[in-house]
């Protein structure tokens, strides 16, 4: 039996609202889905790898050094004063070199190099690196402070080494050319004849080769980024390529070789997340991000805050911080024992940078009130110093990113060395970073044509064709019901609801009052 052509039309409408539901909800994300997990990969085919090899456009390298104002005070056992100057605005450009991949693991060898470039245009007003500021002198204070923990029985060496060192210093702090610090580097006179000052030299030579810039005669020099400008690192980071599982993408697995480091301990050792530059796609608000530093030599684990937006693209913000060692179970294992852990804040990186610094949000944001309150001068802001990453949560992009941290060195005091005798023995600031990427209009029309644009027209489409099969499927059963209906409609209502007159009659007589004869 032939079916009537609406009926026809019904079914077609059907089938299109279901291929709407089928396509729009299940077959376009199924391909979606799939073709990003090519994509997101570290393969040589992909734009991503690409861009993780040579990032194509520069990051923003702030650098805010602290001035202490009151040198002699502090020196004397008064609070240190200091005032922010900066940001000293640089261009970092990052690349890996010397790259080796390995198939029958699925992962890659690199070694890293950065490139800073001084932007004056982008550096805070009137700001030209020459300036001199004052603060404590990094070098010495570093020695003195690794000595007093690891050998205190040879601060009285370690003392007349730095007299002849730096010829007879009346005190710990130095007025110093900022990019003189930051990159050329300070001298340290290692041209010495004596003993203290040429055993102190020895071990500099041996154990600080990775940090010095050697000159002749003798002469040293120290920075805080010198070594690391244009010069690739030594170090060899290993991770994952994503092809095998494409959530493993990034995923830092072995360090020099090694799959853990022999720096903290028990589970503080372990390499965990990626190496920062990448991380996996079809990331929710449930997931917490893992990414490791090798700078800091630990893992940081980034919680979801909100939901954001970034040029027009919906994106899930995560903050961080350096955490509260000592109140953490989780994080104890970065201090020797718990009860050395330092207070909430702050962490100690004398294992991981080979000097007694340490590491905390800028200005101390975070710390107990009794660390901010021990400097005069800061002042902790949130929307200014903590750590923020804005993701793209379907390809795992960074939109934004802004990770700071500020190093610290404890003002020591000691009646051991001269200079140390009446410092306030506070920990005090040296200097912040902050590293931040936003990307630029190409890369973000890119992601809107290549990812959001397909999104947006599936999107319209699935609804057209749902809302047109529903449309055209409830025409077609109004006409296939339309006899029904249009009886429906001409019958006359008033006809069912008439009422027998006789009975109406009889039921009102009853309504009439009874009639009394007297």
């Amino acid at each position: 039996m032939q079916l009537p052509k609406h009926l026809k039309i019904a079914g077609g409408c059907s089938a299109a609202a279901i291929f709407g539901v089928l396509f729009g909800w299940v077959i376009f994300p199924t391909i979606l889905k799939s073709q990003l997990k090519k994509e997101m990969t570290l393969s040589k085919k992909t734009d991503v790898r690409k861009m993780w090899e040579k990032i194509p456009f520069a990051l923003d390298f702030k650098v805010y050094l602290f001035n202490y104002t009151n040198p002699d005070e502090v020196h004397k056992g008064a609070l240190p004063i200091v005032k922010e100057i900066g940001p000293y605005h640089f261009e970092e450009w990052k690349e890996k070199v010397e790259v080796e991949e390995h198939d029958d693991t699925d992962t890659i060898d690199y070694k890293r190099r950065d490139t800073f470039i001084f932007n004056k245009m982008l550096s805070g007003p009137g700001l030209t690196g020459e300036e001199v500021i004052v603060l404590p002198n990094v070098f010495m204070m570093g020695i003195i402070s690794k000595v007093y923990i690891e050998k205190p029985a040879m601060l009285n060496m370690i003392g007349k080494a730095i007299n002849s060192i730096y010829d007879n210093p009346t005190s710990i702090f130095s007025s110093v050319n900022v990019m003189d610090l930051l990159f050329r580097g300070t001298i340290i006179n290692c041209n010495q004849n004596e003993f203290a000052p040429k055993a102190v030299c020895t071990a500099l030579k041996k154990e600080g080769a990775d940090k010095l810039i050697y000159e002749p005669n003798n002469q040293y020099r120290f920075s805080l980024f010198g070594k690391r400008n244009g010069t690739v690192d030594s170090q060899v980071v290993t991770v994952k390529r994503g092809m095998k599982n494409v959530m493993d993408v990034g995923k830092v697995v072995a360090l020099d070789g090694k799959t853990e480091q022999d720096i903290w301990r028990d589970q503080c050792n372990e390499l965990i997340g990626t190496d920062g530059t990448v991380f996996p796609p079809f990331l929710t608000e449930f997931d917490r991000l893992e990414s490791f530093s090798t700078e800091l030599c630990r893992t940081f684990k980034p919680w979801y805050q909100k939901k954001t937006s970034y040029n027009g693209i919906k994106t899930n913000r995560y903050i961080a911080n350096i955490g509260d060692l000592a109140n953490d179970p989780e994080l104890q294992c970065y201090c020797d024992e718990p009860s050395s852990c330092p207070p909430k804040g702050l962490m100690n990186m004398a294992k991981c940078m080979g000097v007694q610094m340490f590491a905390s949000l800028p200005h101390f944001y975070g710390c107990e009130q009794n660390i901010i309150n021990n400097v005069k001068g800061l002042n902790p802001d949130v929307n200014e110093h903590e750590i923020v990453i804005d993701f793209e949560p379907i390809t795992g992009t960074p939109m934004v990113a802004k990770q700071r941290v500020q190093l610290s060195m404890q003002l020591l005091k000691t009646d051991k060395i001269e200079l140390c005798k009446n410092l306030p023995d506070v920990i005090s600031p040296l200097f912040w970073i902050e590293e931040g990427i936003a990307l630029n209009k190409t890369f973000v029309n890119m992601l809107k044509h290549q990812l959001f644009l397909p999104k947006r027209i599936v999107g319209v489409v699935r609804w057209l064709l749902v809302s047109s099969g529903l449309l055209g499927l409830l025409a077609c059963l109004v006409f296939h019901f339309k006899d029904n209906i249009m009886r429906f409609a001409v019958s006359d209502p008033v006809a069912a609801t008439k009422v027998n007159p006789e009975a109406e009659q009889k039921d009102n007589s009853i309504l009439e009052p009874a009639k009394i004869e007297i």
